[in-house]
């Protein structure tokens, strides 16, 4: 008879100790859902048109042929997070002397749901 109190509680602390778990798990979820859902607000709310950012970056690719570079960025408002992508070049001719790892300070314009690099520029490093 002793023991099977034993399970019993053994049996309640480990359904209360998964409970508990799956609670947390499913608060987080829920947290990272509502930043999620908080995110696509703010980006469906961005008004539409034509719009242009000054950011800083690194060169991490240069195609010229394709007249396309990748660049590690800083957060733009209101338009992205900071994060490494292409852009392609209103006029290729901009990316020449370009070479990976240079610091760069660029202009990008937003024309309907199309982002093009306008200027490009080296800056002095960090």
């Amino acid at each position: 008879m002793m023991r099977l109190w034993k399970v019993v509680v053994l049996l309640n602390l480990a359904l209360a100790l998964g409970i508990g778990l799956g609670y947390l798990r499913w608060a987080r979820e829920n947290r990272d859902l509502r930043a999620a859902l908080t995110r696509a607000v703010e980006t469906a709310r961005r008004p539409i048109g034509d719009h242009t950012w000054t950011v800083h970056g690194v060169v991490r690719s240069v195609i010229p042929r394709l007249g396309v570079v990748f660049l590690t960025h800083e957060a733009i408002p209101g338009l992205m997070e900071g994060m490494t992508m292409g852009f392609e070049a209103d006029d290729p001719k901009i990316l020449t002397g370009l070479t990976p790892g240079d610091p760069v300070r660029f202009t990008i314009r937003q024309e309907g749901d199309r982002v093009r690099l306008q200027a490009i520029e080296k800056v002095a490093g960090p």
